[in-house]
């Protein structure tokens, strides 16, 4: 069961420092690692608030700590087949870590935009190596960014994955509400991974998909439901799925009566720092915040306002229910952080009775389990990638009962 080591807030920013950022386009070395190689190299940091002077907190000592932190350096193949190696500070030896890590690269998807998608690749001696690839998608405010050290974790398995920045979001393009990839809509959505899934090569296989967050997630789901043979396994981490679910404060602001909202900031990273049981370091606030406050930013704030506002979760929620109930669908299997500040989980296990979907929860895990336990989230996406999936195996969930749990009690 996963394990968390209490220190002070402000100790883990300068364990890790971040690989530099990158200034070739289509196969840019990927951004910093914040997670040492083993638990044993991590200090955790237990959320004690959840307000922005927190998030304050951590920002502040991100800068304190600036001059502790050593340079790292990305050795990535010209073959985009190949692995991606990075070197991480391990404050416990005082030495560099190489590790694997992922090549980033970009493909259009439709209209004249593009996603940026993180790879990646396993050793070339890993003797597990998987077959079926890993397509992971994030939800509203984050970005392919936040599956890094899941991806890692992963490739060290023997999988290949892919991380995609959905349009609006991350390195990704950033157009303004319209028709067609620009509709920041379900039908846009299931569009431009269509074409992801094509120019990556992905499209002639069926691939394992894990999803997190708010609405892209559901998106993919009614695509996923019209286009069963594209996928195998479907993997949902804290995704709003019940009527029970409704947007976090800095999302629901967009939703305001007669146009209230309209033009209103939009706060992802405290969308991301406060649903999470264990608070996230400054450097990785940094990077979520980063398309939010440069030079795209009112672009990737607009993109965010069109997604909320033309995704009612309640009617989504209705019409993702329906449309798993067919017969021929890829398994489904929700792995969820029951310390969710945003999602409760009394009505999760009801929804997997109805579409027949296995159940793990994660106790102590709050909003994002791809962030609070690497380790342990990457190790239960694994085995259910790799179990036969018996019907047997189902019967639990039927009843609505957890299937596993992480033993925290």
């Amino acid at each position: 069961s996963p394990s968390r080591h209490s220190t002070p807030r402000t100790s883990r920013t300068a364990r890790l420092t971040r690989t530099a950022r990158p200034t070739t386009a289509t196969t840019m070395t990927a951004l910093a690692s914040l997670r040492a190689p083993s638990a044993s190299m991590r200090a955790s940091t237990r959320r004690t608030g959840h307000t922005d002077a927190g998030r304050k907190m951590m920002m502040s000592a991100r800068t304190r700590n600036a001059s502790a932190s050593l340079p790292t350096t990305t050795r990535a193949s010209a073959d985009a087949d190949a692995p991606t190696y990075t070197k991480i500070f391990d404050a416990t030896t005082g030495q560099d870590v190489e590790v694997l890590w992922q090549s980033v690269h970009a493909v259009d998807v439709g209209d004249g935009a593009t996603w940026s998608y993180r790879k990646g690749v396993p050793a070339e001696d890993c003797a597990t190596l998987k077959s079926t690839k890993i397509v992971f998608a994030h939800g509203l405010g984050a970005c392919a960014y936040t599956f890094r050290n899941v991806q890692r974790a992963l490739q060290e398995r023997g999988f290949t994955s892919y991380a995609f920045d959905a349009t609006g979001h991350g390195d990704s393009s950033k157009p303004a509400p319209g028709r067609g990839v620009a509709g920041y809509d379900a039908a846009a959505t299931g569009a431009a991974l269509e074409e992801f899934l094509t120019a990556t090569g992905l499209a002639s296989e069926p691939v394992d998909l894990v999803m997190h967050g708010f609405v892209i997630p559901q998106h993919v789901l009614l695509y996923v439901a019209k286009n069963p043979k594209k996928f195998r396994r479907v993997v949902l981490m804290n995704t709003p799925l019940t009527n029970a679910h409704a947007y976090p404060p800095q999302m629901a602001t967009f939703t305001r009566p007669f146009g209230m909202g309209k033009g209103a900031a939009f706060d992802a990273a405290g969308y991301l720092y406060n649903g999470n049981e264990f608070a996230l370091p400054g450097e990785v606030l940094e990077e979520y915040e980063k398309p939010y406050s440069g030079a795209q930013a009112e672009a990737a704030r607009a993109a965010a306002e069109a997604y909320v506002t033309k995704c009612d979760l309640k009617k989504v929620s209705k019409q993702v229910i329906d449309a798993l109930q067919s017969r021929g669908l890829p398994k489904i299997r929700v792995i969820w952080g029951t310390a969710d500040r945003y999602l409760d989980d009394a009505t999760i296990y009801d929804w997997c009775s109805d579409v027949r979907a296995s159940f793990s929860a994660m106790r102590k895990v709050g909003h994002m389990p791809q962030e609070d336990f690497v380790d342990e989230t990457a190790a239960r996406i694994a085995d259910f990638l790799d179990s036969d999936l018996k019907v047997s195996a189902l019967s639990s969930v039927r009843v609505g009962k957890i299937t596993s749990d992480d033993g925290q009690g």
